[in-house]
C-alpha cells in the first residue's frame, strides 16, 4: 500500500492578502475571536506566547476576555498561509456551549475549500459509539487587528475529564509518521507509523513508557497470533470491538488520507483495561480532497481496510461480519449526512465568501488529483456527490 503524505504541491498562483487583510469584513453572524500578541510575527514559532484572548457573540456580547497563551500548531497544516493556533486560557472555561477546559484549537481548513469536512467527521462521530467527539464552532479570526477569515474552534484531543476519558493509570497515544527525536515515541513491528505517548506526556518516567509499549506489543502480538480469534485470550483482550468498527468506518467511509495510521489517529487504554479508538480527529484531506496521490480521491475501493491491524482483524470472520452490519447503520442515516453539508454550507455561505476574499482559495488548483471548483457552492455539492457515490460503492462491496 503506497503511504499519504501530507499536502506537497500547490499552485503557485500569487495571492493577494496572503497575511490576511484590515479590510473590515462583516461578521456573518459567526461569534468573533480576537487575539492580541505583543509581537506581531511569533505565529511563526511552535512555542507559547502570551496574548489576550476576546470572545464576542453573534450579538457583540464579549464572553470571554482574558490572558492565553498562544502558539503554531499542527505540521503542513502549519505552512500555508492561513495557519492553525492552540489556544491555552489562563483558566477553565466554557465556550459558545462546550464543556469547560483550558486547552482549545483554532483549524484553519486551509486545504479545505468547503471547510467542512472536520465537521461532518465529527457529526458522523456523535452518531457513533465512540466515547467522545470534539466539540466544534466556526467562528471569525481577527489577529492583532487583522481579519484572518472563518476558523473552527474546537476542543483540543486530550485526557480530561470533560474529554477522552482514560483508565486511573492509562494513557493517550497517537500514530504519527512525522515524529521527532523530541517525541516520547515507541515502534511495533505490523503498525505502519510510530506510537506517540500523548498522554501522560510530562515527567513521564522511563517505566510507564516500557509498561505503556509493553501492552502494546502484547496486544499485537496477540492480534498476529496464530490463536488470534480466540474468544477470551485473543485479539478481544486488549482492543475493543465497538469503538475500532465505528473509527474504522468513519475513516474508511470518508477515505481519510491521514487514516492510514499515518498520523492523528488515536487510541487510549479505557477503564476495562482494553484499547479503545478514536477520538477522530484531521480529515481536511479526507472525503475525496486528498492532495497527494491519486486513489484516496475516487469514491471506489477501499483504503484504511489495507493496513496492517485493520487486515488482520478482517481476517476474523466475526469482526468482518460485525463491521457490515455496522455500516448499515451509517449507509441508513446517510440522507441526515446529506442534510448536514447543505444546511452548513448555507449558514457559512456568506463567511466563505468574506474568507475567500481573503485567502483566495476558491478555484486555486491545490492538488494535481483535485478537481478546483469555481464557487463555494460547487465545492459544497461536489463533496455531496462524492459521499453519496462512496456510500452506493461501499454498500455493494462492503463483506
Amino acid at each position: 500500500m503506497r503511504r499519504s503524505v501530507r499536502p506537497i504541491w500547490i499552485s503557485l498562483t500569487v495571492m493577494v492578502c496572503l497575511g490576511g487583510c484590515r479590510e473590515d469584513f462583516p461578521l456573518n453572524s459567526l461569534p468573533k475571536v480576537e487575539i492580541e500578541v505583543p509581537i506581531a510575527d511569533v505565529l511563526l514559532e511552535k512555542k507559547d506566547t502570551m496574548c489576550i484572548f476576546r470572545l464576542t457573540d453573534t450579538s457583540g456580547n464579549i464572553l470571554s476576555d482574558e490572558k492565553a497563551m498562544i502558539r503554531l500548531r499542527g505540521n503542513s497544516t502549519a505552512e500555508f498561509p492561513k495557519r492553525p493556533f492552540q489556544i491555552t486560557l489562563s483558566k477553565k472555561a466554557p465556550l459558545l456551549g462546550m464543556p469547560e477546559a483550558k486547552k482549545w484549537v483554532l483549524l484553519a481548513n486551509y486545504v479545505d475549500k468547503t471547510m467542512l469536512r472536520n465537521a461532518l467527521a465529527f457529526r458522523m462521530s456523535e452518531d457513533s459509539k465512540l466515547e467522545w467527539t470534539p466539540g466544534s464552532r466556526f467562528v471569525e479570526l481577527y489577529y492583532n487587528g487583522v481579519h484572518k477569515g472563518t476558523y473552527q474552534l474546537c476542543e483540543k484531543v486530550e485526557v480530561h475529564y470533560n474529554r477522552v476519558k482514560t483508565a486511573a493509570d492509562g494513557w493517550l497515544l497517537e500514530t504519527d509518521a512525522r515524529v521527532t527525536e523530541k517525541d516520547i515515541c515507541f515502534r511495533t513491528s505490523h503498525m505502519e507509523s510510530p506510537f506517540r505517548v500523548d498522554w501522560p506526556h510530562k515527567h513521564i518516567t522511563d517505566q510507564q513508557k516500557e509498561q505503556i509499549r509493553a501492552f502494546v506489543m502484547e496486544a499485537e502480538e496477540t492480534l498476529f497470533s496464530d490463536n488470534f480469534t480466540h474468544p477470551t485470550d485473543g485479539w478481544r483482550k486488549y482492543l475493543d470491538e465497538a469503538s475500532w468498527i465505528d473509527w474504522y468506518l468513519i475513516n474508511e467511509i470518508s477515505k481519510n488520507c491521514d487514516g492510514i495510521f499515518y498520523g492523528s489517529c488515536y487510541m487510549y487504554l479505557k477503564q476495562d483495561r482494553k484499547i479503545a479508538m478514536g477520538p477522530v480527529w484531521d480529515f481536511d484531506i479526507g472525503f475525496g480532497n486528498c492532495v497527494s496521490m491519486e486513489e484516496p480521491c475516487s469514491p471506489d475501493d477501499f483504503y484504511v481496510r489495507n493496513t496492517q491491524w485493520l487486515s488482520r482483524l478482517f481476517q476474523d470472520s466475526t469482526f468482518a461480519e460485525n463491521v457490515k452490519g455496522r455500516f448499515i447503520y451509517y449507509y441508513n442515516n446517510r440522507a441526515k449526512y446529506y442534510e448536514f453539508i447543505s444546511r452548513q454550507a448555507m449558514e457559512l455561505e456568506s463567511a466563505a465568501q468574506t474568507n475567500d476574499n481573503i485567502w483566495h482559495t476558491i478555484g486555486l488548483p491545490m492538488s494535481p488529483y483535485v478537481i478546483p471548483y469555481a464557487t463555494y457552492e460547487e465545492e459544497t455539492e461536489a463533496l455531496t456527490r462524492w459521499l453519496e457515490q462512496r456510500f452506493e460503492w461501499m454498500k455493494n462491496n462492503i463483506q
